[in-house]
């Protein structure tokens, strides 16, 4: 009788620590990182990046040394070859597209937003400082994190309400057919909001960078609608892939926004001082 009972006990106890194994393998699954998303959020960045200093070595210096007139034209080449126009849109619309779907991760969609419109404003206060010096070139008053940190707030609030899949892709289709029908136009006479349209006049606000709130909403809304139906689990898709091998690009989505604004400063700072001594 002793002996079924110790039996039974260990039995029960083994039965314990399986069940205590199984649901800490199942936490640690849901706590690692959708690798994925990281990696279209890096790629798509570093396109980015790259777009933005073939901008500064085709439109916001002069460079008078033969390396850096060799630089100019590469850039000046790129900035208009067919592989940029075609390529470009691709690009930008994944960007928005996944920074929608990142939402699903965020514990605090107004905090995080909230962060990355002030560091937006934080880099119009800089390039306008700056303008009187550099050219109107550089000025940013409404670039793509002010841009992300509008889309983000919107969505917070439709969030705090429930706002069901079927109203997000309602919404993804109506802002991406009156962005796109208003900027076919050209609103150049515009007298509302003149960040919320691209034209011409917008353009010139804002020469350095400019992400109108419309049709982008409607791509982060987008990507909204694909985390919630795709991603509800939080879990990676791609659980059989090594990402050890994609961290340099997994990193940089990981720290995005650090890396837009180090590229930005860093970028732009070190080709004034390297024109201004002669170098380029």
């Amino acid at each position: 009788m002793n002996t079924t009972v110790l039996a039974v006990a260990l039995f029960s106890r083994l039965l314990n620590k399986m069940e205590n194994v199984q649901a800490l393998a199942q936490q640690n699954i849901k706590q690692k990182r959708v690798w994925e998303v990281d990696f279209l959020r890096g790629f798509c960045m570093l396109f980015v990046i790259w777009d933005h200093l073939m901008f500064d070595f085709t439109f916001l210096f002069s460079f008078s040394t033969p390396i850096g007139q060799l630089i100019s034209n590469f850039a000046t080449d790129y900035w208009n070859s067919g592989i940029r126009n075609a390529t470009h849109d691709y690009f930008v619309g994944a960007f928005v597209v996944t920074s929608g779907l990142s939402c699903i991760f965020s514990r605090n969609d107004f905090k995080k937003s909230l962060k990355v419109l002030g560091v937006g404003l934080l880099i119009t206060l800089v390039t306008n400082g700056f303008a009187s010096e550099m050219g109107r070139g550089i000025i940013i008053n409404f670039g793509v994190l002010h841009m992300l940190g509008m889309c983000g707030l919107v969505w917070a609030v439709l969030k705090s309400f429930n706002c069901p899949n079927w109203l997000v892709g309602v919404l993804a289709i109506a802002c991406l057919v009156v962005g796109y029908y208003f900027q076919a136009q050209d609103l150049t006479e515009f007298v509302g909001a003149i960040w919320l349209f691209e034209s011409k006049r917008a353009l010139g606000w804002s020469p350095g960078d400019f992400w109108p709130l419309l049709p982008w909403l409607g791509w982060f809304f987008a990507g909204v609608l694909v985390g919630n139906l795709v991603y509800k689990n939080k879990i990676t898709k791609f659980a059989c892939v090594n990402e050890k091998y994609l961290s340099p690009v997994t990193f940089v989505g990981r720290h995005s926004l650090l890396f837009y604004l180090a590229s930005q400063a860093l970028g732009i700072g070190l080709l004034f001082v390297l024109t201004e001594v002669g170098l380029l």
